[in-house]
């Protein structure tokens, strides 16, 4: 049996492509883990994850497809179960950012080692990208997908010097990824204007009640100034 992913898992798929050993961390039904093998994105999987009845349906389904061989198995809290250097890539999809960010902190010394770590967070990724700015992570690059609706943002990084901020882009504003400006990801400004649309109806509501929120109101100027940007670069292309 042949796995199809969904967009935001195609897109995780491709960022850790030419890995040798990948640790999916969080599994879950093993999807991802049997797919990267079969689409030779790796060589090797360790599954874990916190639940052992979700691990137990992972390992079922790769021994249906037949890719039990170059698979590990181990229910686990993060990265506690792996060894530094074990893994050269580690990809975390589906889980909040700030638990992603739990996970990097206590297992610091395997997340260090690996030269891929591919995040897609649902959630808390202004708090995750400040982490990796801060922690002496590099953002790689960032992906942007519309999945059943909905966008999932993905981020590529390794341990080492932070990468440059654009100049131009909003001092502190982490809910968008400079990555993706600098990547020229062709769904940030669709996604930028989604956000401000939104932001725009809270604080419409809450100036109804009186109040103005000042971070509501720094994030709806830093996506206008992003979008401001982004326009003009489409029109000069």
């Amino acid at each position: 049996m042949f796995i199809h992913l969904s967009p935001r898992l195609c897109r995780a798929l491709q960022m850790l492509r030419g890995s040798n050993t990948v640790a999916d961390v969080g599994s879950d039904h093993g999807r991802l883990a049997v797919a990267l093998l079969q689409q030779g994105a790796a060589k090797r999987v360790i599954a874990s994850d916190i639940s052992a009845p979700s691990l137990e349906k992972a390992k079922a389904l790769a021994r249906h497809c037949g890719a039990l061989g170059q698979m590990d198995f181990r229910v686990a809290d993060g990265l506690q179960a792996l060894r530094p250097g074990e893994a050269d890539a580690i990809v975390m999809a589906g889980m909040g950012g700030l638990v992603m960010r739990r996970i990097l902190e206590e297992g610091e010394a395997a997340a260090r080692q690996a030269s891929h770590i591919v995040l897609q967070p649902q959630g808390n990724l202004p708090e995750l990208r400040a982490f990796l700015y801060q922690a002496g992570y590099t953002i790689e690059s960032e992906g942007i997908e519309l999945d059943n609706g909905r966008y999932y943002q993905l981020i590529l990084a390794h341990s080492g010097p932070p990468a440059p901020i654009p100049a131009q882009w909003p001092a502190g504003y982490f809910e968008l990824g400079p990555a993706a400006y600098i990547g020229g990801e062709p769904l940030l400004l669709p996604l930028a204007k989604k956000y401000l649309a939104g932001h725009e109806k809270r604080l419409a509501r809450a100036q109804r009640n009186g109040f103005s929120p000042p971070q509501l109101t720094e994030a709806i100027q830093a996506l206008r100034t992003i979008i401001a940007l982004l326009e003009e670069n489409h029109a000069a292309s």
